[in-house]
C-alpha cells in the first residue's frame, strides 16, 4: 500500500501541471451538474415510493387532491359577515380557481351558493323563531327584483286553499281605505284584471302586511314550497344584502350557525377560505409558483385594512421554505469558512495553510455537481452536507499538508518529501475514507430515502474531497516548492500538547480496567435509553420559526383549532351504495368513540346525514341526497367514479408527532383492510409524515451492526489480526452510546437528521482511532506496548487533536442553521465529534495496554 501511494506521488509530482488541468476540467463538468439539484421538503423524503402508504397517497391525492392552502381574514362579525366581504371573497375565489394547480376554493360563498342551488336550503332556514323568520322573509323579499316579486306573489296566491284565499280577501277589503276601494272599483269597469288593480292601489306598506298574513297562513308544506322558490330566485351570496347575509349565516340568537361555523371560526370573527390543490403540491417548485400566484390574487382583491389577512397551510410553508433553504445553505458555508480560516491561521503553524481550504471548496463542487448529476436532492438532511464535508476535508487537508512540511523540512527536496509523506499519511488517511464512506452507505439501510440520499452524499463527499486534497496537496506544494528552502531540522520533538497527551495516555494505562468498565457502563446505559427518545418529522417544527408562512399558520390554527387529520381512503364497488355508506359511519363512529385524541370524524357518510340523509330511505332517495351535497363537500369525501371515499380523523392540535404516531398505529390496527363492504387503508400527507417517524428510526441497530462489521472487516485486511481489528470498534462503540445518553438527559428529541448521528459517529470516530493505531503499529516495532502507546499519542494525539478541533468548528457552522432540525443536529454532532476524539485519546490506550502484546511486531 506504502509503494503504490509512492508511486501515485511521484506520477503526481512528474505530471502535476496534467493533474491540476483534469481537476479543472472535472470542476467544469460537475460545475455544471449544480444547475440540475433540486430540492425536497415533503413527506415523500420520508417514504419510499414502493411502499404501499405512497402509492395509497398517490391514489388519495389524485382523486381528492393534495393539501389545502388556507386564506384566513380576520375583523369583527359585522364586517365579515356583510355584502363588500362576500363579494371580495367571491372575487378572490374565482381569481384563485383559475391559477394551476388549484382545483377550487372552499368558503361560506361557494358552500352557501352550493347549498341554495342544490340543497333543501328551506329546511335549514326552518329552525328559527317566529320573529326570526318574519325578518327572514322581509330581507328575501327586499333581495329580489320587481319582476320576481309579482311572480312570487302568483305563486303565493295559487298555493292558498279556498279558505284561505276567503281571508286573504277579508284581510285585504280591511287594509283598503274608501277612495282606494272606489279606485279598484274604476280600474275594474275600466277592464283591469281585480288582482292588477289591487296590485296598482295597495301601498308598499299594504302589500308587506298583505304578504306577512298570507304566509302566516301558510301550513308547513306551504311554506316550504314557498321559501324553496324564494330561494331560487334569490341572487348569488356575493350579490345579497348584508341585512339577508345575516339571516342565513346567523341563528336566532346571532351565532353563527352550525353548517358555516367552520368556515365562520370564532362566530363568525374570522372567515376562512380553503384552496383545494391537486395531487401536483407535493413538489416544492409548484408550492413556489402556487403561493406567489396566491400572493398576487390576495394583492388583486383589494382586501382593505378593516381585514387582518393570513395566508397559510403546507403548501404555503413549502413554497416559501425554498428561499430559507437557500440562504440558510449560503449562511452555513460562509460561518464554516471563516471559523476554517480562523482556525488554520491560529492553529495550524505551517506555510500556505490557507490552501486545505481552498482545495475542500472545490471538493465541494464536486459533491454537490455529483449530486446534480444522479439527482439526488436537496433535503433537510443533504443541506447539513455543506458544513461536514468541510469539515472532514480540512481535516483530510491538514493531514496531508502538515506530514508534507514535516518531511520537507527534513528532506529539503519537494519530490521525496511528496513522496515520502504520500505513502506515510495516504494509506491511514485512505483507509479511514473507505471505512467513512461505507459507514455513511449503511444509511442504505434505512426505509427512509432521506437517510439513503444523506449516506450517498456524504460518501461521496468524503471521496471527492479526498481525492481532491491529496492530488492538488502533492501537485501544488512541491511544484511550489521546487527551488525553495527551509530550516532543515533532524527529529521532531512532541509539543507541549503531545507532551501532556502522553502524560494522560500512562495515566489511562495506570486504571486501564477502571477506564474501560467506565465506557462499557456509558455504553450499556446509553442503549438502554435510547428507546425512549422520541422522533419529530412535523416539518412545521423543523423549520425556521420566524418563516412568515408558519408564523400565520400557526395564527390560523389558534384561530380556527386543528387542521391536522389522520386521513385514510376507503375503496368499494360503489361508495354510494347504502350499506357501504352505513359501514364507512359505523367505522368512523367507532374509532371516535375508542380514541379520545380524536375529536370528530368526516366523510361522504356524515356529510350524507348532515343533509338529512336517512338509511331508512331507498336507494335513489341517497343517491339524489349525495348528489345534491355542496360540490365542494362532495369533491372531497368522494371520487367522481364512486369508487373511492376518504375518512377523516380530526385529532387534537397539540399532540407530538409520536402521539400522532401511536393515534394512527391503534386506528390502523382497528380498520385497516377488507370489511364487509369496503376497504380501508392508511393515506394522505400526514400518514406519510408519521409513517416516516417509523422509516427514520427503523433499522436503526441493523445500521449500526453493519457498520461496526464493515470497519472490522477492512481492519482484518489491512491488519491481518483480529485482536487489531477489534481495537477501534471499543471507543466507537462507547460513543455510540454516549450519544443518545447525552441527548436524553438534556431532554432532546431525534429528529431527520439527528437520527443519522449513529453512521456519522461510525464515519468520524473512525479516523481518529485509525491514526493512533497506525502510528501504535510503527512504533511497536521498536518498543514495548506502553511506551509505543505514550510515544504514539504523543506523536500523533496532538495532530488529531488539531484536527479533531477543526472538524468540531466546521461542524459548529450547522448550529447557526436557521432550521431547528439543523441547529439540533449540528449541536449533537459538535458533541459527537468532541466525543469520539476523547473516545480514541482515552480508550485506544486502554484498550491496546490491556489486550496488546507487550513486545511485538503487529
Amino acid at each position: 500500500m506504502n509503494r503504490i501511494f509512492s508511486k501515485w506521488a511521484k506520477n503526481i509530482f512528474k505530471h502535476s501541471k496534467l493533474y491540476i488541468g483534469i481537476i479543472g476540467a472535472l470542476t467544469v463538468i460537475f460545475g455544471i451538474g449544480l444547475s440540475r439539484i433540486q430540492m425536497k421538503m415533503g413527506n415523500d423524503v420520508f417514504v419510499s415510493p414502493k411502499s404501499a402508504i405512497y402509492k395509497n397517497t398517490q391514489t388519495y391525492q389524485k382523486n381528492f387532491g393534495g393539501d389545502a392552502a388556507y386564506v384566513m381574514l380576520s375583523g369583527k362579525q359585522k364586517r365579515i359577515i356583510s355584502h363588500n366581504t362576500m363579494q371580495k371573497v367571491a372575487t378572490f375565489s374565482k381569481n384563485a380557481s383559475k391559477i394551476k394547480n388549484v382545483k377550487s376554493t372552499t368558503s361560506v360563498v361557494s358552500l352557501l351558493n352550493d347549498l341554495i342551488q342544490k340543497s333543501d336550503f328551506s329546511t335549514m332556514m326552518s329552525q328559527s323563531d317566529s320573529a326570526s323568520n318574519e325578518k327572514l322573509q322581509k330581507d328575501l323579499f327586499a333581495n329580489l327584483s320587481d319582476k320576481q316579486k309579482n311572480e312570487l306573489q302568483k305563486n303565493l296566491q295559487s298555493s292558498l286553499s279556498k279558505a284561505q284565499l276567503a281571508k286573504v280577501q277579508a284581510y285585504t277589503q280591511s287594509l283598503l281605505t274608501t277612495p282606494q276601494q272606489a279606485k279598484i272599483g274604476e280600474l275594474v269597469q275600466a277592464g283591469t284584471n281585480q288582482n292588477q288593480a289591487l296590485q296598482e292601489t295597495l301601498t308598499a306598506k299594504q302589500n308587506q302586511q298583505l304578504q306577512a298574513y298570507t304566509l302566516s297562513l301558510l301550513t308547513s308544506k306551504q311554506k316550504n314550497i314557498i321559501v324553496a322558490k324564494v330561494v331560487k330566485m334569490l341572487p348569488s351570496v356575493e350579490k345579497m344584502s348584508t341585512p339577508l347575509l345575516r339571516d342565513i349565516m346567523l341563528d336566532n340568537n346571532g351565532k353563527v350557525r352550525k353548517e358555516f361555523d367552520q368556515l365562520l371560526p370564532k362566530n363568525g370573527k374570522n372567515l376562512l377560505i380553503m384552496v383545494n390543490t391537486t395531487d401536483k403540491t407535493s413538489d416544492m417548485s409548484t408550492n413556489v409558483q402556487l403561493r406567489q400566484d396566491l400572493k398576487k390574487a390576495l394583492k388583486n382583491t383589494h382586501f382593505n385594512l378593516a381585514y387582518e389577512v393570513n395566508l397559510a397551510g403546507q403548501p404555503i410553508i413549502m413554497g416559501e421554505i425554498k428561499t430559507s433553504v437557500m440562504s440558510t445553505m449560503v449562511k452555513m458555508v460562509i460561518i464554516a469558512v471563516i471559523l476554517m480560516i480562523a482556525v488554520l491561521t491560529i492553529l495550524f503553524a505551517v506555510r500556505r495553510r490557507l490552501f486545505s481550504l481552498f482545495f475542500v471548496l472545490i471538493g465541494m463542487i464536486w459533491t454537490f455537481g455529483i449530486m446534480g448529476w444522479l439527482n439526488i436532492p436537496i433535503t433537510l438532511a443533504t443541506m447539513a452536507t455543506l458544513p461536514i464535508i468541510i469539515g472532514l476535508g480540512t481535516d483530510f487537508g491538514v493531514q496531508f499538508h502538515n506530514r508534507y512540511e514535516e518531511e520537507f523540512r527534513k528532506e529539503q527536496i519537494s519530490d521525496q518529501a511528496s513522496q515520502t509523506s504520500a505513502k506515510n499519511i495516504g494509506p491511514a488517511v485512505g483507509t479511514a475514507v473507505i471505512m467513512m464512506a461505507l459507514s455513511f452507505l449503511t444509511m442504505l439501510l434505512s426505509k427512509a430515502p432521506m437517510m439513503q440520499q444523506f449516506g450517498i452524499t456524504l460518501a461521496i463527499g468524503v471521496v471527492c474531497v479526498y481525492l481532491v486534497g491529496f492530488i492538488l496537496i502533492f501537485a501544488v506544494l512541491p511544484l511550489l516548492d521546487t527551488k525553495t528552502k527551509v530550516k532543515k531540522v533532524k527529529t521532531e520533538r512532541p509539543n507541549k500538547i503531545g507532551q501532556l497527551l502522553g502524560r494522560y495516555a500512562n495515566f489511562i494505562m495506570n486504571h486501564a480496567g477502571v477506564t474501560l468498565i467506565i465506557g462499557v457502563i456509558i455504553a450499556i446505559f446509553g442503549f438502554a435509553v435510547e428507546g425512549k427518545i422520541t422522533t419529530e418529522t412535523n416539518m412545521t417544527k423543523l423549520i425556521p420559526e420566524n418563516l412568515p408562512s408558519l408564523v400565520q399558520t400557526k395564527k390560523l390554527q389558534k384561530k380556527v383549532g386543528s387542521t391536522t387529520y389522520l386521513t385514510y381512503l376507503a375503496k368499494a364497488d360503489n361508495i354510494k351504495d347504502k350499506n357501504t355508506l352505513k359501514e364507512i359511519q359505523s367505522i368512523g363512529n367507532k374509532v371516535k368513540k375508542d380514541n379520545k385524541d380524536v375529536e370528530s370524524v368526516q366523510s361522504i357518510s356524515t356529510a350524507y346525514t348532515q343533509f338529512g340523509g336517512k338509511y331508512t330511505t331507498s336507494q335513489e332517495n341517497i343517491n339524489r341526497i349525495i348528489n345534491n351535497l355542496p360540490a365542494s363537500m362532495k369533491d372531497t369525501f368522494i371520487s367522481p367514479n364512486n369508487h373511492y371515499a376518504a375518512i377523516q380523523f380530526k385529532i387534537k392540535n397539540n399532540l407530538s408527532s409520536d402521539e400522532q404516531s401511536k393515534l394512527m398505529n391503534r386506528i390502523n390496527k382497528e380498520i385497516n383492510g377488507q370489511h364487509k363492504y369496503v376497504n380501508i387503508s392508511a393515506a394522505g400527507a400526514t400518514m406519510m409524515q408519521l409513517v416516516g417517524i417509523k422509516n427514520m428510526t427503523s433499522n436503526h441497530y441493523l445500521i449500526i451492526g453493519a457498520g461496526l462489521a464493515i470497519i472490522f472487516i477492512v481492519l482484518l485486511v489491512v491488519y491481518r489480526n483480529w485482536k487489531v481489528a477489534l481495537y477501534p470498534l471499543v471507543p466507537i462503540i462507547i460513543v455510540l452510546g454516549a450519544s443518545p445518553l447525552t441527548l436524553w438527559a438534556r431532554g432532546g428529541q431525534y429528529n431527520p437528521v439527528t437520527v443519522t448521528l449513529s453512521s456519522l459517529i461510525l464515519g468520524v470516530g473512525i479516523e481518529f482511532t485509525i491514526l493512533i493505531l497506525e502510528r501504535y503499529q510503527e512504533e511497536i516495532k521498536t518498543h514495548d506496548t506502553k511506551e509505543a502507546i505514550i510515544t504514539a499519542i504523543s506523536s500523533v494525539g496532538a495532530a488529531i487533536t488539531v484536527s479533531g478541533l477543526t472538524v468540531i468548528v466546521g461542524f459548529s457552522a450547522i448550529i447557526f442553521a436557521d432550521f431547528p432540525a439543523l441547529s439540533a443536529f449540528g449541536a449533537s454532532t459538535v458533541t459527537d465529534t468532541a466525543y469520539s476524539l476523547i473516545a480514541a485519546l482515552t480508550f485506544m490506550p486502554a484498550i491496546i495496554y490491556l489486550f496488546g502484546k507487550s513486545k511485538s511486531k503487529q
